[in-house]
């Protein structure tokens, strides 16, 4: 388009100043990860801090009055506190998180979404309600005039798709056709959108409603191409969304005229008079009776109808309320802009995994009506259509009990402005909301969403800026396609945190007892380390990518209050990780009395060492099989074990890792452990299997239980 500028006010003070203001102050929630995270984190202090309390005090208590000084019995016990914490604490984890979202977005990526926050990509999961824009988001944005309607009754049809003007006919073209070369000089010159034809046809340069009536235009005056008009643009008042109109002032060499479209409430608002085939007369009530019956049954037909006027002025006009004001109404034009193909099955998928869709248009209620029918949106008969100035009538209170009222919605004649109170009412009822938007003043509404949505290739910079996620392919498609993607990331960030967690639970229980009970230190600082940064890390990241479950979108969206670390979650970590720390302790003990110890001697650094790295491997490889299991809550499969590659390489890196550590020379040096022979490693995978069975025979028998 094209436009002129005068200043009267800067910065803040302009309407894109209070826009920007608007939304800088719109407050962004906590993603539901970030909650997560902190509930984690909260979690996993509270339990070091008491047991490392716990151990000082013991350790003290247990050793005062000995050969040490006090101060030398609290250093020791710090020590070993500090020991404590390190097995308590999931060093690797918020590596893994990372990693795992920004896999996460790279696969969202290649599926035509861009997520420009990590911790977003995980909130796509919960999202509970989507509110679409219609058109180009549920609809191709591909415009073609089907039908026109003058304003005396009379029909003109149009063959053929496209914005190619030599494709298709006009059908049951007017004896008299000075009406219809108005109406093609209208949609021709009140127009900024230029049609390109290079060698593989036509391209729009504007926007797509805009093209189509150039294409109209052009066909009209190709059938007519005697008659057709020259003019020359004069003062453009350009389209917005209040108006919801366009109009220009054009000139020949003997007159001036005002050429306008719009919306057809909008613009029969500012006509006085009619063409009726032969001169303007002043529109009756029947007549407006008339046409507002013909733009019902367009609407009815998914057509997008624009209407079409004029008037002879005297001169320029500066003044838009002079230029827009007892204008001559022409006619209605109606283009068809096709649903996407992909978009009815997404939003069935939506359906079946208990997420709402609400329309959200600048366009006619009707029109929106039938392409949320066709697509499934919406039940014929069975929903409530709310036009923008409805919505300014409706207070916050009503509005919050409409939306949770279950009934279907469609929001049509939208403002922008508006979509910031839909969204708010929606979010105070508990729902976790997407919303979609490409204009500037759309901005507050995407950053006040859990997941603001830009479109890619309509959408401005600001909304882009604003936005949490942005479309390269302005589809619907593809934010249900990112939604499952966020729903398979929590699923697989519960696996890696119940793996990682059970496993320094494992360790804090091997640690913990061979303190309190006074047997030689199992694990020294540096395993554990190695453990929780190098064997534990590669197989918790492989977790985060495991494939999808199939049932993913199935179900209905998780409750943002439940927290990972409930008290089902709690327990079962708590199992696993006892039974992971007792088998280790047992094959440390059962090393120990193997090779000649006796309870209550001193152990030679030998056989200590031995049982150390005995431990050490014993409890990796349990962790490392234990990665399986926690793939899934069921029993597991075979299929499941060998459905991620990266975890299969994983495990086998881990595993390489260890026989590094324990059989090159200079580690065992560094790290205090020995080499391990053929016996040792038959008690390893003997003691291995012991956890996964328990692990798996519970599952079994919680699913055998449920399924009574």
């Amino acid at each position: 388009g094209s436009g002129s500028m005068k200043i009267t006010v800067i910065g803040n003070k302009t309407e894109f100043g209070k826009i920007a203001a608007l939304a800088t102050q719109t407050q962004t929630t906590k993603s539901p990860l970030q909650k997560e995270l902190s509930s984690i984190g909260i979690f996993v202090a509270k339990m070091t801090g008491i047991i490392s309390v716990i151990i000082l005090v013991t350790h003290v208590l247990k050793n005062m009055g000995g050969s040490m000084s006090l101060f030398q019995t609290f250093t020791e016990g710090f020590i070993f506190s500090v020991s404590v914490a390190i097995a308590a604490v999931p060093e690797g984890l918020p590596t893994t998180i990372t990693v795992a979202l920004a896999i996460g977005a790279s696969v969202l990526s290649k599926k035509n979404a861009i997520v420009k926050k990590l911790s977003s990509v995980e909130t796509l999961g919960t999202v509970s309600t989507i509110c679409s824009d219609k058109t180009g988001t549920l609809t191709k944005n591909q415009m073609t005039v089907q039908t026109l309607v003058m304003a005396d009754g009379k029909k003109v049809e149009f063959t053929g798709v496209g914005y190619d003007p030599n494709v298709g006919t006009i059908v049951s073209l007017p004896e008299d056709t000075h009406g219809l070369l108005r109406m093609a000089d209208i949609a021709y010159y009140c127009n900024e959108a230029h049609l390109k034809k290079g060698p593989n046809g036509y391209t729009v340069l504007g926007d797509p409603t805009e093209a189509a009536l150039l294409t109209m235009a052009e066909k009209i005056y190709t059938s007519e191409s005697d008659d057709s008009s020259s003019y020359t643009k004069g003062s453009i008042f350009p389209f917005d969304s209040e108006r919801k109109m366009m109009s220009v002032i054009v000139s020949d060499d003997h007159h001036n005229y005002v050429f306008a479209k719009g919306s057809p409430d909008n613009i029969l608002d500012k006509c006085s008079h009619y063409y009726d085939g032969t001169s303007s007369v002043p529109i009756t009530p029947s007549i407006l009776k008339n046409i507002r019956s013909d733009y019902d049954d367009m609407a009815g037909d998914a057509l997008r109808v624009l209407a079409l006027a004029y008037k002879p002025v005297d001169s320029d006009i500066s003044d838009i309320a002079a230029a827009e004001s007892n204008l001559i109404f022409m006619g209605l034009v109606g283009m068809i802009d096709p649903p996407r193909s992909d978009v009815k099955a997404a939003i069935a998928t939506c359906k079946t995994a208990g997420i709402r869709t609400i329309v959200i248009t600048g366009d006619y209620g009707i029109t929106a009506s039938v392409i949320a029918e066709q697509l499934g949106i919406v039940e014929s008969n069975n929903h409530h259509i709310i036009t923008g100035d409805e919505l300014e009538q409706i207070s916050d209170q009503k509005l919050s009990g409409l939306l949770s009222s279950g009934k279907s919605i469609i929001f049509a004649r939208s403002l922008p402005a508006q979509k910031m109170r839909i969204v708010e009412a929606l979010q105070k009822n508990g729902e976790i909301v997407a919303m979609t938007g490409d204009g500037v003043n759309d901005a507050p509404a995407l950053k006040r969403a859990d997941i603001g949505v830009a479109m890619g290739i309509t959408g401005t910079e600001v909304s882009k800026e604003a936005a949490t996620l942005i479309l390269l392919d302005d589809s619907f498609s593809t934010i249900v396609s990112a939604v499952a993607e966020g729903r398979r990331i929590y699923d697989n960030l519960k696996k890696f945190v119940l793996y990682t967690l059970s496993s320094n639970v494992g360790e804090l229980i091997v640690v913990f007892v061979s303190i309190i009970a006074g047997i030689p230190l199992i694990l020294t600082a540096i395993l554990i380390l190695v453990i929780n940064l190098g064997t534990d890390i590669l197989p918790a990241i492989a977790l985060g990518v495991d494939p999808a479950d199939p049932g993913l979108m199935k179900r209905a969206p998780r409750n943002t209050k439940e927290r990972v670390l409930n008290k089902k979650f709690i327990t079962r970590l708590f199992t696993i990780g006892s039974v992971i720390g007792v088998v280790v302790i047992g094959v440390f003990m059962y090393d120990l009395f193997a090779s000649g110890w006796q309870w209550g001697t001193e152990v030679s650094d030998d056989i200590l060492r031995h049982g150390q790295t005995m431990a050490f491997v014993s409890l990796v490889v349990i962790q490392l099989v234990n990665s399986f299991s926690a793939k899934s809550n069921l029993p597991i499969t075979i299929k499941q074990i060998f459905n991620n590659a990266y975890h299969i390489a994983a495990v086998s890196s881990s595993l390489v890792l260890v026989l590094l550590l324990i059989y090159i020379p200079a580690m065992n040096r560094f790290m205090q452990t020995v080499p391990l022979v053929l016996n040792d490693w038959i008690v390893v995978a003997i003691t291995s299997l012991i956890p996964i069975i328990i692990f798996e025979t519970i599952k079994y028998i919680q699913q055998k239980k449920q399924s009574l």
